[in-house]
């Protein structure tokens, strides 16, 4: 993969804290922009040569004239990197999940053993076991029958979640994300891994009509925004009896997200619940 430089947009929440790191996340995600936040703190990253500088200050001022960021923010053009490098520099360090699953990277060493080994090389992509929402929907996946099933991961990010369900003896994964360094990460990961049914394809929800009522398992850990939109279009891939795991969202949001899947025969079955973020998983009924 060819290396570029990008833009690196550092900007801070007004108050609501919670709820405006999420909007503001989730607005920049619609603009291509991958990144992270930190307490109020968010840093946001897109190639140089897919947007202009004069395009991110159009969208930073819609973000203060909303009220969503305060003004202090600044642009950056950051040099290619060496993204396992950075990240062995800073805390991915291996990780075990419901004393069955370990991920870890190429570059680490441990003594860690577990059942399910997971390499994963996360460069710019999201999902490397650490964060909250990741680590829930593991701990689902172990403890569901995964054997012969079909499942989708919405969301890919590195793979993760997807890799795993291989192990478990899924049938075939299919894996969708919009954003191009994730579908190529995950995809040098699917490698790592040695894992041959996992698809994965390039795009958001659009791509859900071509798989009608075809999966048993259907997982999206993304935000808050994105699956009350698009979770009438996930319950449309489902099997009878399917099983719906979501996260990437608050406590305070779990009300509105289970209303959403309800009217969609969705059952409530049980719920995670780490540092205020939320894991769940619903059943569908018809």
């Amino acid at each position: 993969m060819q290396l570029l430089n990008y833009y690196e947009i550092s900007l801070t929440a007004c108050e609501p804290i919670d709820e405006n790191v999420e909007i503001i996340s989730a607005y920049l995600g619609e603009f291509g922009f991958e990144g992270s936040a930190e307490d109020e703190a968010i840093k946001a990253y897109r190639a140089e040569n897919e947007i202009t500088i004069e395009e991110i200050n159009v969208l930073v001022a819609e973000l203060i004239e909303k009220n969503l960021c305060f003004d202090d923010f600044k642009i950056e053009i950051i040099k290619p990197k060496n993204w396992n490098e950075e990240w062995e520099k800073n805390y991915f360090q291996p990780i075990l999940i419901g004393d069955q699953c370990l991920i870890k990277s190429s570059f680490h060493t441990t003594n860690l053993k577990a059942k399910y080994e997971i390499i994963i090389d996360p460069k710019m992509s999201f999902g490397t076991g650490h964060h909250e929402t990741t680590s829930m929907m593991v701990e689902y996946l172990l403890e569901l029958d995964v054997v012969a099933k079909k499942v989708i991961d919405m969301g890919t990010g590195t793979g993760i979640l997807g890799i795993l369900a291989s192990m478990l003896g899924a049938e075939s994964i299919i894996g969708i994300d919009n954003d191009s360094w994730c579908y190529e990460n995950a995809q040098e990961n699917l490698v790592l891994n040695k894992v041959q049914n996992f698809e994965m394809r390039l795009g958001d929800a659009g791509l859900l009509k071509t798989y009608p009522m075809q999966f048993d398992i259907f997982i999206a850990n993304i935000n808050r925004h994105i699956l009350l939109a698009d979770i009438k279009y996930y319950v449309k891939t489902m099997k009878s009896n399917g099983i719906l795991l979501l996260s990437g969202f608050y406590l305070e949001d779990f009300d509105s997200i289970k209303t959403e899947c309800e009217k969609y025969n969705l059952v409530f079955e049980s719920k995670k619940l780490k540092k205020n973020w939320i894991g769940a998983k619903f059943r569908l009924t018809t």
